[in-house]
């Protein structure tokens, strides 16, 4: 009866096993292990960075007034199209048009003052001719002993005074002109502050706000009070995503992006990242930038303000054989004799852009080395020496904001994500690079990589005796779930992700 229970509970456990994808194995030492065991297969793999972001027109304008007032029309309202030029709303006018008139006044009779003087000044020279000639006449009679020299003193004393009064008079004209200058300025002005009663539309486009209501005043003082905003086209749309400090540095203009909004959750749009702001936002000691990312609305189904979900492709590969991730981080028991564990780190292959296997080199002698392995141009190797120096400088950020958060160096805590940041980075300026070449020197440069670039991984897979066999591969991109398999695996091997240890 004994043996009959214990043949059932052998079978049913061997049938749990295959069905689990798991296999039971003892140990030399008589413990048992449960190892749950994936197969490579073949899948896509794609690695984005994900951000939020909110929605906006591409070019906006805020549309204020430059004088203060009463809004006594509004002539457009939300979603209106407007043109250049266009007048929007107006402002009670009949303050500037009375101070207009004032203005108005106040210039002729700034003309009349330079008539006035101008009469004084001829009455002023008149004079003073008059006296000049008195003065003449009297010293010649002084001579001759008609005139004394009291009266003589007199007349020349009034020919000072006719000078003087020349010279006042010619001042008085300088002023009356200046007058006349200052009134036309004020004129002027008056009719400028007139004319900004009516609020024009800066630019042609669509209202997407208004805010304001007729009646209500409006005061400019130091910054001008926002009436409307205009969007200058809503057939193209721009989402501000916050991207995370640790991933800004995989990002590059160009890529390809995707997003959805809440209202069309099952609609996915597509853009491309135009600008990687080097401006950074820190709120709660978590920084971000902000990375631009243009999209096309042509059914205008997509208003300012939504907020979007933003996923970033860095790199993706179609129908390729793909390994679990959790197969990377397995590792069989240690030597304490505990339960199988994962690792928490391992070593990250380098040389997956250079084409090479040290990581010591200089840009310089990387891109000299690629220079000779793919008898690239001058041209070509200056422009691989760009890419390798802005290569390095993204690995010394990474390094150090690793650092900074206690993260480490890749190989100890979080060193998963360090390497797939450094795997996807490779990848990324294999693809520049890939770009400058020609197409017998793209093929070449791709079997390079295929065979010496990419991440160095252990895997670990039971034998025919149920032993765990360790295998070194290459991986390529990696994603949440998964990563490329670029060699030493092949399709259906069934790799170990993970181990129970079961008591006898």
């Amino acid at each position: 009866m004994k043996k009959t229970i214990w043949v059932t509970l052998v079978i049913v456990l061997c049938a749990v096993g295959v069905a689990g994808g798991s296999y039971y194995a003892f140990r030399d030492n008589g413990d048992a292990f449960v190892y749950e065991q994936k197969e490579v297969a073949r899948g896509d793999v794609e690695s984005i960075v994900n951000a939020t972001g909110a929605l906006e027109p591409v070019n906006t304008v805020i549309v204020g007034t430059e004088v203060s007032g009463q809004i006594s029309e509004l002539l457009v309202d939300f979603n209106d199209t407007v043109e250049q030029g266009q007048i929007i709303a107006r402002i009670d006018a009949r303050t500037f048009e009375a101070r207009h008139l004032q203005r108005e006044a106040d210039l002729e009779v700034a003309n009349a003052n330079i008539v006035s003087r101008n009469a004084e000044l001829t009455r002023a020279k008149s004079n003073l001719r008059r006296a000049q000639s008195e003065l003449s006449r009297r010293v010649e009679l002084s001579q001759e002993g008609h005139v004394s020299d009291s009266e003589l003193e007199l007349d020349r004393n009034t020919l000072e005074q006719a000078l003087a009064a020349r010279e006042i008079a010619e001042a008085s004209v300088t002023n009356a002109k200046a007058g006349l200058t200052q009134a036309e300025a004020s004129l002027a002005q008056s009719s400028l502050d007139l004319e900004r009663t009516n609020i024009r539309a800066p630019i042609s486009g669509t209202v997407i706000n208004r805010a304001v209501e007729i009646g209500q005043t409006v005061a400019a003082s130091f910054s001008a009070p926002e009436l409307f905003v205009i969007a200058h086209d809503l057939h193209e749309m721009k989402v501000e995503a916050s991207v995370d400090e640790a991933d800004v540095g995989r990002l590059r203009d160009g890529l390809f992006a995707r997003f959805t909004v809440d209202a069309y959750p099952d609609r996915e749009f597509r853009g491309r990242v135009s600008q990687i702001r080097k401006s950074p936002n820190e709120n709660q000691s978590v920084v971000t930038y902000k990375v631009i990312v243009t999209a096309r609305n042509d059914d205008l189904s997509l208003y300012p303000g939504m907020t979007a979900n933003v996923e970033i492709v860095l790199g993706s590969r179609q129908d390729v054989l793909t390994v679990p991730n959790s197969a990377l981080t397995y590792a069989p028991r240690n030597s304490s004799g505990d339960t199988p564990t994962t690792r928490s780190g391992s070593s990250f292959g380098g040389g997956g852009s250079s084409g090479g296997r040290g990581g010591f080199m200089t840009p310089a002698q990387r891109a000299d080395q690629l220079g000779e392995q793919l008898d690239l141009s001058d041209e070509q190797k200056a422009k691989v020496a760009t890419i390798y120096e802005t290569m390095s400088q993204r690995m010394r950020e990474m390094m150090m904001s690793a650092g900074s958060r206690g993260g480490g160096p890749p190989g100890r805590g979080g060193g998963n994500d360090m390497r797939q940041r450094m795997t996807n980075m490779f990848l990324a300026v294999n693809e520049e690079i890939s770009e400058l070449l020609e197409p017998e020197q793209r093929a070449k440069f791709e079997e390079m990589n295929a065979a010496l670039s990419g991440n160095r991984q252990t895997v670990y897979v039971l034998n025919e005796n149920g032993i765990e066999e360790q295998k070194s591969i290459v991986i390529g991109l990696q994603d949440d779930n998964q990563a490329e398999v670029v060699s030493g695996l092949e399709e259906g091997t069934s790799v170990i992700v993970r181990a129970k240890r079961v008591t006898t």
